[in-house]
């Protein structure tokens, strides 16, 4: 199956919403989104999708016009931690496998490689994910902290893995 990987538009916000309230189910214990804590308006997807300063990564995998991917990597604005940005991916679960993660970390660590002001890309992932924690490390992420039992679930704790890659230094 091909699949598409391109800039959010304002016209995305529904399906946007419809992505993350999907991942969110397949995912409980292994993702964390806002939309955990409450439902985000169209409104305030499309605020999203049209707040990207000029450090950060927004894309969008679609699948027949469908979007079943997201990737967005924020620089950190403050002084002393403007060389890093950090980014949250997700893909539903019936699009797993396609290469569709593999080309979005891909997009994002070339555009920070291409960036002078990123040098740092950070991550955090929950340590049972294993499948995520063997994809940043194909791209050369290492452990660089570990939060043990940080992520509280429905039955016990998880710990919580920030996960680093230097790309200019």
């Amino acid at each position: 199956m091909d699949f598409e990987i391109r800039n959010s538009v304002v016209s995305d916000a529904e399906q946007l919403i419809d992505h993350k309230l999907i991942v969110t189910r397949e995912n409980p214990d292994t993702l964390a989104t806002l939309i955990e804590n409450h439902y985000i308006s169209i409104n305030e997807q499309e605020e999203a999708i049209t707040e990207v300063g000029p450090n950060d990564y927004k894309r969008v995998a679609v699948v027949d016009g469908k979007i079943v991917g997201i990737i967005n990597m924020k620089q950190d604005l403050r002084k002393k931690f403007e060389h890093i940005a950090q980014f949250g991916i997700s893909v539903q679960q019936d699009y797993a496998g396609m290469g569709i993660g593999s080309s979005l970390v891909k997009g994002a660590i070339e555009f920070a490689e291409e960036n002078p002001l990123i040098e740092k890309i950070m991550l955090t992932v929950f340590s049972n994910n294993p499948g995520a924690i063997r994809l940043y490390e194909r791209f050369g992420f290492k452990e660089e902290a570990r939060l043990t039992n940080q992520v509280k679930l429905k039955e016990g704790y998880t710990d919580l893995i920030y996960m680093t890659l230097w790309v200019n230094k």
